[in-house]
């Protein structure tokens, strides 16, 4: 995203990164924690706990998500993984 909006909307790829790397790294990140940018609708920002969307935590999207993920690489993983998500 560019231009005028772009300054709004947006942030560069590194700033983009910084919440990746807090959740991997920061001994302040908490254990099963989800982590964004706090600004207009988490587009933009410092880096904060992130609203995890209810669609996102639907058990039934996320195992359709995992057997498709598991036919697409070819990969099987053990039916225990699935006890996590």
């Amino acid at each position: 995203m560019s231009g005028f909006v772009g300054k709004f909307l947006s942030q560069s790829a590194a700033d983009g990164a910084l919440p990746t790397l807090f959740a991997a790294t920061s001994p302040d990140a908490k254990a099963a924690g989800y982590y964004g940018p706090d600004g207009f609708g988490e587009m933009k920002g410092a880096t904060a706990p992130a609203v995890i969307g209810k669609n996102a935590l639907d058990l039934s999207v996320a195992r359709q998500l995992w057997e498709v993920s598991e036919r697409l690489t070819m990969v099987k993983w053990v039916a225990e993984a699935m006890t996590r998500v």
